[in-house]
């Protein structure tokens, strides 16, 4: 035969509600702390592939002046240099600027 519980042994039903609030907080709350992980993770991620393209750019450069180091001085090179990076122009030569607007 199945006992009943006396009165003394029962859970009061304010308790039960009590823990289902509070298992119901602590899962929102992991909730919102996981999502505050993902978006830690996307950021990362978009940061990790911004760095490698970076690191490419920055290799291609190294690659480049590897190469020049090893081709050593010549006189293209000088003239190159003056050129595209300090704006020499040779007598007799004309230099036009598109000061138009460029946007689409």
């Amino acid at each position: 035969m199945a006992r009943r519980r006396s009165k003394a042994q029962r859970k009061p039903r304010h308790v039960n509600i009590v823990v289902i609030v509070l298992v119901v907080v602590i899962l929102a709350a992991m909730g919102w702390r996981l999502n505050g992980l993902r978006t830690q993770l996307e950021t990362a991620r978009f940061e990790r592939d911004r760095y490698q393209d970076q690191v490419e750019v920055m290799e291609e450069k190294n690659a480049s002046i590897s190469a020049d180091i090893e081709e050593g001085v010549t006189e293209e090179k000088i003239e190159e240099i003056a050129r595209n990076d300090l704006g020499m122009v040779l007598p007799g030569e004309y230099v036009f600027y598109n000061t138009g607007n460029t946007g689409g």
